[in-house]
């Protein structure tokens, strides 16, 4: 019989101040050949037992247990022989990939350097550099010469999967692989780490995907309030024959998310052509962006987001759809058009903008954790938007935030914790709160449901509108996700090679 590849016989994690354990002696075990599946909804513990798997943790986080790498204990190693241990054996796809990408060097030398830990002579490693590019569905000519800020988020996304695969790693841990990816790639990206389990890794794959869940995984565990609650052969467990053969209720209550949510795709209108420009609301005419005087990012782009309108900003990864919203809120400077709201042009540059143009377009990212600041609790970080750039009193913008959070899912303690005692699906919808609170004439969300399970995501679908109705907010929603831009949007336009093309509705597009 082969030896695993990783055995956790069990392991625990605790954050400090905080009222229940992150992991409460979670057993794991990872063979060669084999993708075992972790799902659960946001804030199940899915992140931390990926961390865990590596002999590692977040800050303020204590680990206790075992985590056995080829029947080496990393949690008893000090952390030079943890790192040791683990190069070349063990790569890790972060849940936010921008976090491992070095955002001062090209890409190709980076990869080519990474490619030193499982691979001998140059010409080896710019191969092994290469092929990895080619496997995480990037161009390799036009990829390897480029800076990590020059890619959109799927690009960084694939990016930090190629850092993963060039080493040769035997084990890997890929925490939500197909966040930020369009269909197409989210299916190939799937076909590829079947690929690297079928030639011998073993996969640990952390997700909230489940029809990708069902496609690779040989096992599937089910986290719940950081416990392991049902395990076993992926078809057992997610099955297609309904929530009634699940084992436990929360294993259950997936699959009913998922269900619900497959059923309000189906019933969803397809969004119509967007309006034509309107004389209240924000504006954008004749936008083009150039990377210095050189390539097209976006442009021309024209569009109009009147008050209460709400609009599908579609299109495969780098396609300009972010540099485009990023243009709206005043983050990237346009070469040439304009932004105008109620008519009047707002300035380009966000510094440049006053209080009410400041408030009037409110942006969330597309990775939500590096937006707050780690040390401070998330009550005032989020309040302060409301204080701001509304004259709220600290009390007034606390309660508001707090009754935002919970219409969006968000128990009440988390709020007082600080961003590293939160999953990525928490702080994504932490981000969304802080932005609702000023209450902006448009509110623009950049891949607002990627790091967020079934259940959540139905959550904020059926919250959003709601919560927008009361200030006639305008919605430009940015999303791979066609059913939750059904859901949403009156209208979609779609954006390929940083242009709008004529295929407004969404009954065209595939």
């Amino acid at each position: 019989m082969t030896a695993p590849l990783l055995r956790i016989p069990g392991i625990s994690a605790r954050a400090d101040g905080a009222p229940l354990p992150l992991l409460d002696d979670v057993r794991l075990t990872v063979e060669p050949g084999t993708v075992v599946a972790v799902v659960g909804p946001s804030g199940s513990g899915k992140t931390t037992l990926g961390l865990a798997a590596l002999g590692a943790a977040r800050p303020a986080v204590d680990l206790t247990g075992r985590v056995l790498l080829d029947g080496t204990d990393l949690l008893a190693l000090t952390p030079d022989a943890r790192r040791a241990a683990r190069a070349g054996r063990v790569a890790h796809l972060p849940q936010h990939p921008e976090s491992v990408l070095d955002p001062v060097r090209r890409v190709g030398a980076v990869l080519t350097e990474l490619a030193a830990l499982g691979h001998t002579g140059r010409t080896a490693r710019k191969t092994a550099a290469a092929d990895a590019l080619t496997a995480a569905g990037l161009d390799r000519d036009t990829t390897h010469r480029r800076f990590p800020h020059q890619l959109s988020g799927g690009q960084q996304q694939r990016l930090a999967l190629a850092s993963a695969l060039v080493t040769g790693a035997r084990l890997l841990v890929l925490d939500e692989p197909t966040s930020g990816l369009d269909p197409a790639l989210a299916q190939a990206l799937g076909r590829t780490v079947r690929q690297f389990a079928d030639d011998g890794a073993g996969i640990l794959l952390l997700s909230h995907d489940l029809p990708l869940v069902r496609r690779t995984a040989d096992r599937v565990t089910v986290l719940e309030h950081g416990r392991a609650v049902d395990e076993g052969p992926t078809p057992d467990i997610l099955g297609s024959t309904g929530p009634g053969t699940a084992r436990h209720p929360a294993t259950r209550a997936l699959l009913t998310a998922e269900r619900r949510t497959d059923s309000a795709r189906r019933a969803a209108a397809p969004p119509t052509s967007p309006p034509s420009a309107p004389d209240r609301g924000v504006v954008a005419e004749d936008i083009v962006v150039r990377r210095g005087t050189g390539s097209l990012l976006a442009g021309p782009v024209s569009l109009a987001l009147p008050p209460g309108s709400s609009t599908a900003l579609l299109g495969p990864s780098g396609s300009g759809k972010t540099t485009f919203a990023r243009v709206l809120a005043g983050l990237t400077r346009p070469t040439s058009g304009e932004v105008r709201l109620d008519g009047a042009p707002l300035p380009a540059r966000i510094d440049r903008r006053d209080t009410t143009q400041r408030r009037a377009v409110q942006y969330v990212h597309q990775s939500s954790p590096d937006s707050f600041e780690k040390r401070r609790p998330l009550i005032g970080q989020l309040a302060y938007t409301g204080r701001l750039l509304r004259g709220l009193s600290r009390a007034e913008a606390a309660a508001e935030v707090r009754e935002t959070a919970e219409s969006l899912g968000l128990e009440a303690d988390l709020l007082d914790r600080v961003p590293g005692q939160l999953s990525g699906g928490q702080l994504q919808r932490c981000a969304l709160v802080r932005a609702l609170a000023a209450r902006p004439a448009l509110l623009v969300c950049d891949e607002v449901t990627s790091a967020l399970d079934t259940a959540s995501r139905e959550r904020v679908l059926d919250a959003l509108p709601r919560l927008l109705a009361p200030s006639a907010t305008a919605l430009l929603f940015i999303s791979h996700d066609l059913p939750a831009a059904r859901v949403l949007a009156d209208h979609a336009v779609l954006f390929e090679a940083g242009r709008l093309v004529p295929r407004t509705s969404l009954a065209s597009i595939p």
